[in-house]
């Protein structure tokens, strides 16, 4: 089959979904860097686009002494099929060292800049790529190398976002072609592609795998190649059902977002098949990180399992800076709770307010503040209690709920009566700053009971022959 008519069958199936941002919909750009693949791939939409519909787009990474006559090579050939060229030189070796990016990365980066600006410059949404077969294989096996899960192993998609620019696309029409039938269709129509020596130097990553790891693998099977490129075919469609899934639940589960945080209903969450479970944390780390690239299994497991084995108030970090905060019936997944508002209980006003026994205060955002007597305790539960939002005390009445007072002290529970001040322990326990003032206490006439959701007094534990016990619970008030 020749190249132009699969390209034309890959337009019509497999880019199907870039068809309205492609001609005569809109211009197409063409990234063209003078290799046989982007030649080829120019060649070949030449013959299937009028030349008004084509822009050919080049970036000089200025490294290399061959980058001028290549950029000059691929300008000529842009004039000999009337298609209008652009070239940009960018000096992306200080690019790499200003942002401590390796060559490749930076180079990347510099690229994918170059084409959003453009194809925004000339009214395209979408650009052409010569990305072929055997880089599938490639970047499959890379991705696997580096320990990636099925979004990796997916590898290149026919169609896929413009790193950094989520309204263009990148296409890719020879992603099913091989590099030997790229080559030869050069040949065939006389085409003469400049060659980058680079492409030969092991020193870089994919180069390896090209030249060393790849045909070691073909020693054990001849068709590894393709086979990682089925592997890539059967991972995107498997992949792409479970984010139909994930999204699918997770209207379900989403509760409340800002620009740096969102909650999810743990009950919810916690009902979800594993997969989803996982696939939910990273669809919350892309809501709040959408330019981060790569979100490794071993912090999403990390935070999965603290949200299943851990207690109210137990915290997990995930990539791009984010923690998730275990929640009453809520996870949190926020740049820092400072992010939050209204996430967790403040006292209303400065003035002590008393707590009724059995009774209940309101606090500020619907939060509630409970006290019961406890007539016949479960003793496993007093003395085991997990939830850092309930306590039990044996307190003298009356109970009141306060902010803390200036210097105020606690003798923490399980500290031999020392004491600590109240503001060192709200720093120690992570308590977010501009909640600190009206973070709600619960005290005695004379000293604090019960740091809400963190400490109990020493002075106020329970022992066997405590009598009144007294159950203290915080909680947020949730919508029927």
């Amino acid at each position: 089959m020749m190249l132009q008519e699969r390209v034309q069958i890959w337009l019509e199936n497999e880019g199907k979904a870039a068809r309205p941002f492609l001609p005569p919909f809109s211009k197409l750009l063409i990234a063209v860097s003078g290799g046989p693949d982007s030649l080829a791939l120019l060649h070949t939409l030449a013959a299937i686009f009028p030349p008004k519909s084509l822009v050919v787009v080049h970036l000089n990474h200025g490294w290399r002494a061959e980058a001028a006559e290549e950029a000059e090579f691929v300008q000529d050939t842009a004039v000999s099929l009337h298609i209008p060229c652009h070239i940009e030189k960018c000096d992306v070796i200080s690019l790499a060292r200003a942002e401590g990016l390796s060559l490749e990365e930076a180079g990347r980066k510099a690229r994918y800049n170059f084409f959003a600006q453009m194809a925004r410059q000339m009214g395209a949404k979408a650009i052409a790529v010569g990305h072929h077969a055997d880089d599938q294989a490639e970047t499959v096996l890379m991705h696997l190398l580096r320990g990636s899960g099925l979004a990796g192993l997916r590898g290149m998609l026919p169609v896929s976002r413009l790193p950094g620019a989520e309204d263009l696309w990148l296409v890719r029409p020879l992603l099913t072609t091989s590099r030997a039938e790229i080559e030869q269709y050069c040949r065939e129509h006389n085409l003469d592609p400049v060659t980058d020596p680079t492409n030969e130097d092991t020193t870089y990553f994919r180069n390896r795998l090209r030249h060393e790891l790849l045909p070691h693998l073909a020693s054990y099977n001849p068709q590894i190649a393709q086979r990682l490129q089925y592997l890539a075919t059967v991972t995107a469609a498997d992949y792409a059902l479970i984010e139909q899934l994930t999204q699918e639940k997770w209207v379900a589960i989403s509760k409340e977002s800002g620009p740096d945080w969102l909650t999810l209903d743990k009950t919810g969450w916690q009902a979800l098949p594993l997969s989803l479970r996982r696939s939910s944390l990273r669809q919350a780390v892309r809501q709040l990180r959408s330019d981060l690239r790569d979100v490794g299994f071993e912090s999403i497991e990390q935070a999965r399992l603290v949200v299943e084995r851990g207690a109210t108030g137990q915290q997990a970090t995930l990539p791009g800076g984010l923690l998730l905060t275990v929640g009453y019936d809520q996870l949190t997944i926020a740049a820092g709770l400072e992010a939050v508002p209204d996430y967790l209980p403040q006292v209303i006003g400065e003035t002590a307010v008393s707590l009724p026994t059995p009774g209940q205060v309101q606090l500020a955002d619907d939060w509630i503040l409970m006290a019961q007597i406890v007539e016949n305790p479960d003793w496993n539960q007093v003395m085991r209690n997990p939830d850092p939002w309930q306590a039990f005390v044996a307190a003298e009445r009356p109970l009141f709920i306060r902010p803390r007072q200036p210097g105020e002290k606690m003798q923490p529970l399980g500290m031999n009566g020392q004491s600590n001040k109240l503001k060192e322990i709200m720093i120690d326990r992570k308590i977010p700053a501009r909640l600190r003032a009206n973070w709600p206490i619960v005290a005695v006439e004379n000293h604090p009971v019960w740091l809400v959701g963190h400490l109990i007094d020493e002075r106020v534990r329970v022992t066997a022959v405590s009598t009144p016990i007294i159950h203290l619970q915080c909680y947020k008030m949730v919508d029927a």
